[in-house]
């Protein structure tokens, strides 16, 4: 059995296996676009996405998703919803409670807050090109009144409120801090990710220190990525 898939709720999710396994997992959330449904998922389709998902399945890796809510932006149900997809997985597989976490975009900001949730659960962290900052976001998107629009109320409709509330609340809100006590390492690949989000990425390697690894990749080296994925995975496994 390569995946299978089941439902939380009205939410489809995913186990993808190796064929030997190492006893450690991974939890991946992809970006905005990204979905898992009844019987594939955005990450068997891409190309790029499904050479990640293979090399870590030849490692030993144990892989596990969701569809969460699609375009979730960090919402508290999605939050949710991982919290009970980890419990209904350790429940149901044979793997060490502590896991890593692979999030891409979108996906980090659903990362950051299970970082504070599971604390000490989780093992280490990589993102690709990933967005931290939901003001950050909402100041770059605010350079086009018609798509600024589109993205508050996709924003506004993952977090059940309305556009203005959305709006008011990103602007009042504090940047998400980083726990110190899991390892993280960021993937940043030149042409794609988020130039608005570089500065960004820089303060809080300032703060982090030791504990954040950044790594620029030139757009024709992305065939690196999921060597850095496993390497990095592999540097954090000597404590069980």
């Amino acid at each position: 059995m390569e995946q299978r898939t089941f439902q939380i709720e009205d939410q489809w999710n995913i186990v993808y296996y190796p064929e030997q396994p190492s006893g450690f997992s991974v939890l991946v959330i992809g970006d905005r676009s990204s979905f898992v449904d009844k019987d594939s998922s955005f990450w068997l389709q891409h190309p790029g996405r499904l050479r990640i998902l293979e090399y870590l399945k030849q490692s030993g890796y144990t892989l596990f998703s969701s569809n969460f809510y699609g375009a979730n932006w960090g919402s508290s149900k999605a939050l949710a919803l991982s919290l009970n997809l980890y419990m209904l997985f350790m429940k149901n597989e044979i793997v060490n409670r502590k896991i890593h976490v692979l999030a891409e975009g979108t996906g980090a900001l659903l990362a950051l807050k299970l970082m504070k949730e599971m604390g000490s659960q989780i093992r280490s962290v990589v993102l690709i090109d990933p967005i931290l900052s939901l003001k950050v976001q909402l100041e770059n998107e605010k350079d086009n009144k018609f798509f600024y629009k589109k993205w508050l109320s996709e924003a506004a409709a993952a977090h059940e409120l309305d556009p203005t509330e959305m709006e008011k609340e990103i602007i009042d809100s504090h940047e998400q801090a980083f726990p110190h006590n899991i390892p993280v390492k960021v993937i940043l690949v030149f042409g794609s990710f988020r130039k608005e989000q570089a500065s960004f990425y820089r303060r809080i390697q300032r703060t982090r220190k030791a504990h954040l690894h950044l790594t620029y990749l030139l757009a024709e080296k992305r065939y690196k990525i999921p060597y850095l994925i496993q390497k990095f995975f592999k540097e954090n496994e000597e404590s069980l």
